[in-house]
């Protein structure tokens, strides 16, 4: 499987709820990074724990769920470049819409490392911040 081929079935899972089926897209030396390291609680390297955390919040103030779309993927070689738009409408009726790139590292059909650059300001605030 090529690494575009690789990262749209991922994505897809992503996009479509199957998150039981992210884990076998990536390799068992898996490195997720998020921006904003230091001024967010999620900023920074990941681990499963983190990202179950992250997944509960979402559960919680976006019942809806996200409605991700893909912009774009560029790749070359091993690497791949995905931008996102990510849109959601909160509980309280907040909404949340972010551009998001990702950087992602693909090694013997894997996937080896992820690095995500969003709007920390307004993923802070609307995800771990209070619900108004």
């Amino acid at each position: 499987m090529s690494t575009k081929e690789l990262v749209e079935k991922y994505f897809d899972a992503i996009i479509n709820g199957r998150f039981e089926e992210i884990s076998k897209y990536q390799s068992p030396s898996y490195v997720r990074w998020i921006s904003g390291e230091g001024s967010w609680p999620f900023g920074g390297f990941q681990d499963e724990q983190r990202m179950a955390q992250i997944f509960e919040i979402i559960r919680e103030r976006f019942p809806d769920g996200l409605k991700i779309s893909i912009n774009s993927i560029i790749v070359e070689g091993n690497k791949a470049v995905v931008q996102i738009r990510n849109y959601a409408k909160r509980i309280d009726g907040r909404i949340y819409d972010n551009q998001i790139v990702f950087l992602i590292t693909v090694e013997n059909g894997l996937i080896t490392e992820q690095k995500e650059f969003l709007d920390t300001i307004m993923v802070n605030e609307l995800f771990c911040g209070t619900l108004t």
